[in-house]
């Protein structure tokens, strides 16, 4: 009878790649938590916690889903942070059309447990249920050209603070404090002009159950976040220079 240790690294067995279905389920789960603590502690809570309060729980469910399930499948949790990874050459096109889909999936789930608690919306706190948008449509005295420097911009910090936790060197375990207090402070900048998206699966999450108008502005809120991405990718590279070292 062998007298190793059951916890002794060398006899443990090295745990198993998830598979495609784990990661779809992470990532799905992941989203929909993200849209229930996120857009609905503005719908549900929006008057009691103000901006602060609303831009603090987005960061905090990202927090906590990142060393949820980020074992698992990275805790992407937002189609434009999973281009960043394809651009970035860390994530093949095939796989990511399994996180395009759970993420899509899991902020529409997750709109409608909003949606239900809010008695169908008749309790929403922000009147246009966190939709994104510009102008009129969602009570903001900003504009299209502003709501589009927004979503380019602070998307584009956002892949890159993300893809720099991946980098070699980094300080190990800080990635999703890291990444959960960059998404808060991009909302603490961000929500008084188009109530911060940098996710389309989170647009999308509110504008299903919003409507109208909010829906015929839902495009821009995929093309300038991927439009972002894509810039944060290239910061990281240029900065890090990140395909000769990554983790």
């Amino acid at each position: 009878m062998s007298t190793s240790s059951p916890l002794d690294p060398a006899t443990s067995p090295t745990p198993a790649a998830p598979s495609d279905a784990q990661i779809v389920g992470a990532e799905a789960i992941g989203t929909a938590v993200l849209m229930i603590v996120g857009p609905g502690s503005a719908i549900l809570a929006a008057d009691a916690i103000g901006v602060l309060g609303v831009a603090l729980a987005f960061g905090f469910a990202l927090v906590a889903m990142a060393y949820t399930i980020g074992h698992v499948s990275g805790c992407h949790i937002n189609p434009a942070v999973t281009l960043g990874f394809v651009l970035s050459g860390k994530l093949p096109f095939a796989r990511a059309v399994y996180y395009w889909g759970a993420q899509l999936v899991g902020a529409v789930v997750g709109g409608l447990v909003v949606y239900l608690i809010s008695e169908r919306g008749d309790l929403d706190a922000t009147g246009v249920f966190a939709a994104n948008g510009w102008g009129e449509t969602i009570g903001s005295s900003f504009g299209i050209g502003s709501m589009i420097t927004v979503e380019i911009v602070f998307t584009a910090l956002l892949v890159f603070v993300v893809l720099t936790t991946t980098t070699v060197g980094y300080p190990t375990g800080f990635g999703g404090l890291t990444a959960g207090l960059t998404l808060a402070m991009i909302h603490l900048a961000t929500i008084p002009v188009d109530n911060t998206s940098v996710n389309p699966a989170r647009s999308l999450g509110a504008a299903v159950f919003a409507g109208g108008d909010h829906l015929g502005q839902l495009w821009a809120f995929f093309v300038f976040p991927l439009v972002g991405a894509a810039l944060g990718v290239g910061a990281w590279l240029f900065v890090h220079n990140a395909r000769a070292a990554t983790a």
